[in-house]
C-alpha cells in the first residue's frame, strides 16, 4: 500500500512540474509576464548556478533557488531526477504510456565505462567554467544541461530532432540519459548520495563518541 501510494505521489508531482515547465514556456513570448517565474527550472539547477558561479566569481542572484535545491538534495537525498525534473517527468510518462515495464527488445547491461560518461561530461563542464575566466570561450558543455536541452527543443528544429532521439533512445533503455549522460543528474547523485551518506556517517560517529 505504501509503495502504491509513493509512486502515485511520484506521478502527481512529476506531472505539476512538466505541466509547470510547459506552462512557463508557452508565457515566455513578448511581452514576458514580470510576475511569472519564467526562468525558474534555470534558477533551481544547481549545476548551472554552480558553472555561473566560477565563471563570474561570484553568485548571481537569479541563481539564489539552487541554494534551496542544493540543501534539499544533503537533507532528502536525490529526489530531484525522480520528483522534480521535467526532462526525467518526460521520459517517465512516455514510458509509462507505452507500457514499456511489460516489454522489452532485448537485454542490456550498462558497462562501466558508459556509466562513467556521465563523470566525463560533469567535469568537462566544471574545467570549462575556470576556463571561461581567462578566455572568452563559450561552454560547450551546457548543451548537455537538460533544462537547456528542453529549452531548445521546442524553439530549434535541430534540437528538436536530438530531443525525439534522446527519448526514443530512453524507450529501448529506460532512464538511460539519466544514468550515463546527464551531468545535472551525476552532481545530484553526488551531493544527494556521496556527499549525505558522509554527513551520515559523520553524524554517527559524533554521536557514538561525544
Amino acid at each position: 500500500m505504501y509503495k502504491k501510494l509513493k509512486i502515485f505521489s511520484r506521478r502527481l508531482i512529476q506531472c505539476f512540474f512538466v505541466f509547470l515547465f510547459f506552462f512557463l514556456f508557452c508565457k515566455t513570448k513578448y511581452p514576458c509576464s514580470e510576475k511569472l517565474p519564467l526562468n525558474f527550472f534555470f534558477r533551481i539547477d544547481p549545476l548551472l548556478s554552480i558553472s555561473n558561479t566560477i565563471s563570474i566569481l561570484h553568485l548571481n542572484y537569479l541563481f539564489w533557488p539552487s541554494l534551496i535545491t542544493i540543501f534539499s538534495l544533503i537533507l532528502l537525498g536525490n529526489f530531484f531526477c525522480w520528483w522534480i525534473c521535467p526532462f526525467g517527468g518526460i521520459i517517465d510518462f512516455i514510458n509509462m504510456i507505452l507500457l514499456r515495464n511489460k516489454w522489452r527488445f532485448f537485454f542490456f547491461k550498462t558497462t562501466d565505462y558508459i556509466k562513467k560518461l556521465r563523470i566525463f561530461i560533469f567535469w568537462g563542464f566544471i574545467i570549462n567554467s575556470f576556463i571561461i575566466i581567462f578566455l572568452e570561450i563559450p561552454n560547450f558543455f551546457w548543451f548537455f544541461d537538460p533544462y537547456v536541452i528542453l529549452i531548445r527543443a521546442f524553439i530549434l528544429k535541430t534540437w528538436f530532432i536530438i530531443f525525439i532521439m534522446i527519448i526514443v533512445i530512453n524507450i529501448f533503455f529506460p532512464r538511460i540519459w539519466c544514468y550515463t549522460i546527464c551531468p545535472l543528474g551525476y552532481l545530484n547523485y553526488l551531493l544527494g548520495v556521496k556527499l549525505r551518506n558522509k554527513i551520515k556517517k559523520k553524524t554517527k560517529w559524533i554521536e557514538k563518541n561525544f
